[in-house]
């Protein structure tokens, strides 16, 4: 994005909100992320607290309304469209999970943008990544809070005990499904068998430890749970289209 950065500020209401809401010019795209009290969402009774993020296109308004005798702050990024090289679908609201984190972020932003000679071009390009980035951590657990919480309860047993196998049987006694009705079930809204939940996550510690480690690969296989290094690389080669040995090569640069 050249220059796409146009303004970034900071604007705390007074009680209540702000006097009335303001209507974004033509060819901007603004950001409101919350960092302090609470506001209520655009045509909504939902009000929202530190880590929200408020995405106004043109012609939409930006939030102002908080509670009687509250307020809330905010930091403002505004984009020019016209020199954003890949505009992207945004929501008109999402949020950030880590609040703290979102806070932290927000000042550094400020910071960095009236008080450093800090390129804006990359200053820019920051903020709309990472934006970016908790837009789709946000909606990947949307998605997961729709599964039904006895397939969640399942999902989340597997990620502690993966390295265990589960059977079928023992996750099915976990939350009171017949074998049969919980692997229909967690097919149907995981779109893939337990088994196979099983295996992604035994790949994904082990692609995370061939690249952070240099633990032998006979390790990483029994620890998560393979009996022995044969069956490990033959599952790893089937899942990614590489041996683990070239995993590493790939990705470690320091060996």
């Amino acid at each position: 994005m050249q220059e796409a950065l146009k303004s970034m500020g900071y604007y705390t209401s007074p009680r209540g909100g702000a006097p009335s809401p303001h209507p974004l010019e033509q060819g901007r795209l603004l950001f409101e992320l919350i960092t302090a009290g609470g506001v209520y969402a655009p045509d909504s009774d939902r009000l929202c607290r530190p880590g929200w993020v408020f995405v106004h296109c043109p012609g939409e308004n930006t939030v102002w309304r908080a509670e009687p005798e509250g307020h809330y702050e905010c930091l403002t990024a505004s984009f020019d469209l016209a020199h954003i090289t890949r505009p992207e679908s945004w929501p008109r609201m999402f949020q950030w999970q880590d609040a703290d984190a979102a806070v932290t972020f927000a000042h550094e932003m400020l910071h960095a943008f009236h008080h450093t000679a800090v390129d804006r071009e990359i200053l820019g390009d920051l903020v709309w990544s990472r934006l970016r980035f908790q837009l789709d951590h946000f909606k990947r657990q949307q998605s997961r809070r729709d599964i039904p919480p006895r397939v969640s309860a399942v999902m989340a047993y597997i990620d502690k005990h993966f390295s265990e196998a589960p059977s079928i049987d023992v996750l099915a006694d976990h939350v009171g499904l017949s074998a049969s009705h919980l692997h229909a079930r967690f097919q149907n809204f995981v779109e893939m068998t337990p088994h196979q939940y099983v295996i992604r996550r035994r790949m994904q510690s082990a692609r995370h430890r061939l690249a952070t480690t240099m633990d032998p690969i006979k390790s990483i296989a029994s620890d998560i749970g393979y009996a022995n290094t044969e069956s490990f690389c033959r599952a790893f080669k089937q899942h990614f289209k590489t041996t683990a040995a070239d995993y590493r090569k790939t990705y470690m640069i320091y060996r």
